[in-house]
């Protein structure tokens, strides 16, 4: 969703990670073993823990206890994400009912992490005639997700249960995000937003039916909530993943649309439409989903996720070149909600936007007549110039590959390179009014040399600080040379070779020597 509200401790324990500040007690134990490099100690530890917590129905307790057991035997075992699989499928299979839907859940994305890991070898498998076995290292493609989809199905099995059970009581389980539990109030949310998680993955494209169902940007998938809930998508491709998210996504609003707080809702709605977004096809897609975003903020306006929605219909604006609204709206969601994620977003938009950029090139060797320096910028109306001279030699002594310009100096010490030009005494300075930007976009001016520099070699520095400071300011920088010699190279036919002719640059007169 663009920004966390939870995540499944469990999920993720490829290596067993816990909290800082570990409980004392029986946990304080396994986490000892854990530091000390001890995991079979650890493991022997847990087992009471795993006894007495199922059996005093401490079902989140249970589960993490569970997992942090497999996450033990396979660091024992070599880490083998298929062996993780097995065990808690072991686990799964004697585990109290009130337990299993989140332990679905979990196996799913451990399936699903296993199959990422593994993609290329699912890829190249072609799909057999007759049913894969149990060993599921050796499935093709659309039977390990449906085999994920299966377990997500099956976590979601007993609806009734799981909308009435508060998502706090899995707090020992889950590990808290950046938002309030409003976002996610039931363990139904928090399994049901994990199961769209996959059913939106991109690899789902590789394993699409003969007759796969797509959404049409003029179907009901960017309409009003009540019309989305009556949408009943005609389509034979029954086991389409994009079809299975429509639903889920209607039984999310369905639940939630009577609720006095109706963030969950709101939540569901913004992200069926971002659904619509990234899976829908027709050429009309971006602008009825601007369309319904607009609708949405203007519904929602006084809530903190009408920021999230503005910040996304001003990212779209900026892609299509419009930085003028786009700077509007985000900074509406930056001014109104500033503490909310989406008002941050639209904070680090605004700041992007509104970002100073100056960037110079010019001709190698400057002299009469004199050339210009070409200036991209935005944002500014001045620009500051210094002249430094350095040494031409040792620059080309600090470029390992050979002379670059300093493009050809190392990454780590241009930083340092630029700080000491800044320092030292400049040749020439001068300055250079701008034409405003007030649109925000690039342009590009040509803005006059300094004439009264000496032959020799330079490096420009370019800033849009009078002061040439490293805060909040960006210097831009080129090499020239001063001199009214010119060189002319040509081809050797014969034996090969170049031939150098140097010559005054106003008349041609060759110099001799």
């Amino acid at each position: 969703m663009g920004f966390s509200t939870m995540k499944m401790l469990a999920t993720v324990m490829v290596s067993v990670m816990v909290a800082a500040n570990a409980p004392a007690g029986s946990w304080q134990k396994v986490y000892e073993a854990r530091d000390k490099g001890l995991p079979k100690t650890a493991i022997e530890e847990l087992k009471p823990i795993i006894v007495d917590a199922v059996q005093n129905k401490r079902h989140a307790e249970a589960i993490k206890a569970i997992c942090t057991k497999i996450a033990f035997e396979g660091q024992i075992e070599g880490n083998k994400a298929e062996e993780k699989i097995t065990r808690l499928q072991d686990e799964l299979a004697k585990a109290p009912a009130e337990m299993k839907p989140v332990m679905e859940a979990i196996l799913s994305d451990w399936y699903w992490h296993y199959f990422q890991q593994n993609r290329w070898r699912f890829q190249q498998r072609t799909q057999t005639a007759e049913a894969p076995g149990k060993d599921f290292t050796t499935w093709d493609l659309p039977r390990i997700l449906a085999e994920i989809d299966k377990h997500f199905t099956d976590a979601l099995a007993n609806e009734r249960i799981l909308k009435a059970t508060p998502i706090e009581q899995f707090n020992d389980l889950l590990e808290k995000g950046t938002v309030p539990d409003t976002y996610r109030p039931t363990l139904f949310d928090f399994l049901a937003h994990e199961a769209l998680a996959f059913y939106q993955a991109g690899e789902q494209g590789a394993a699409k039916a003969e007759d796969a169902f797509e959404v049409a940007a003029d179907s009901p998938v960017f309409a009003p909530v009540r019309d989305f809930l009556t949408w009943k998508p005609d389509t034979t491709d029954t086991d389409s993943p994009k079809l299975k998210a429509i639903r889920l996504y209607q039984n999310l609003l369905n639940f939630h649309q009577n609720d006095t707080n109706q963030t969950a809702f709101m939540d569901a709605d913004l992200l069926r439409l971002a659904f619509g977004k990234n899976q829908a096809v027709g050429p009309e897609v971006n602008d009825r989903y601007k369309g319904a975003l607009k609708r949405f903020t203007d519904q929602w306006a006084d809530h903190e996720i009408s920021a999230l929605a503005l910040f996304q219909v001003a990212t779209m604006l900026m892609a299509e070149n419009d930085l003028v609204e786009a700077h509007k709206l985000a900074k509406r969601g930056a001014d109104v909600f500033p503490k909310s994620y989406g008002g941050i977003q639209c904070y680090n938009l605004v700041q992007q936007i509104e970002a100073k950029q100056v960037n110079i090139t010019t001709e190698r060797v400057w002299n009469e007549p004199w050339p210009v320096i070409a200036l991209n910028y935005k944002n500014i109306d001045k620009v500051f110039f210094r002249a430094v001279p350095y040494d031409f030699n040792a620059l080309m002594g600090r470029q390992p590959r050979g002379y670059q310009g300093l493009m050809g100096i190392p990454w780590d010490q241009r930083e340092k390179f630029i700080a000491d030009l800044i320092a030292a005494k400049p040749a020439s300075v001068w300055d250079a009014a701008l034409p405003a930007t007030s649109d925000f976009r690039s342009r590009t001016e040509k803005v006059a040399v300094a004439k009264d520099l000496k032959p020799g070699f330079y490096v420009i520095l370019a800033s849009h600080d009078a002061a040439f400071s490293g805060d909040n300011n960006q210097i831009s920088a080129a090499t020239v040379w001063v001199s009214d010699l010119a060189l002319v190279v040509r081809q050797r036919q014969s034996e090969g070779g170049l031939d150098g002719f140097v010559m005054r640059n106003l008349t041609g007169q060759p110099v001799s020597n």
